[in-house]
């Protein structure tokens, strides 16, 4: 019984510690489009101020069918995206998603997004020890 006990309280402190492992955001939002519009791009500046590196492994949102993160490239002259399946963020490094650089490429709206509507996007992380870790983020919609 007391080694069931422990168990518990063991599993228990560690969720408690993995909630610690959520990054800070600044600057969240979405870029505007025209009305139609099949994609947009997400940008977001993400601080790890945790102890250990946290990868950034997937992104997704229920306003939109298909979620994934992109980093802009050029190839002979040509931009190009391709889609990025991990992103380290060391222990007190900032990760920046920008124009022209890493975003997170948002396809197949299921509903018209708006000037000034606030979209969520969760994103997942994995620790070194292979723990995941979910964060829920509000993009205000802008057309910056």
């Amino acid at each position: 019984m007391k080694t069931y006990i422990f168990c518990i309280l063991s599993i228990f402190m560690s969720s408690t510690q993995a909630s610690e492992l959520v990054l800070t955001v600044e600057d969240a939002w979405l870029r505007a489009g025209p009305p139609n519009a099949n994609m947009m791009a997400a940008y977001v500046k993400l601080g790890n101020e945790s102890n250990e590196t946290m990868t950034l492994v997937a992104a997704d949102s229920d306003a939109f069918g298909m979620t994934e993160i992109h980093r802009t490239i050029e190839v002979n002259g040509v931009f190009k995206m391709k889609e990025q399946q991990a992103l380290p963020i060391a222990a007190g490094d900032v990760l920046t998603m920008e124009p022209g650089g890493l975003h997170i490429m948002l396809m197949m709206p299921k509903q018209a997004i708006e000037l000034g509507q606030v979209v969520e996007i969760t994103l997942r992380y994995e620790t070194e020890n292979g723990e995941s870790h979910h964060q829920t983020i509000d993009f205000e919609v802008k057309k910056q």
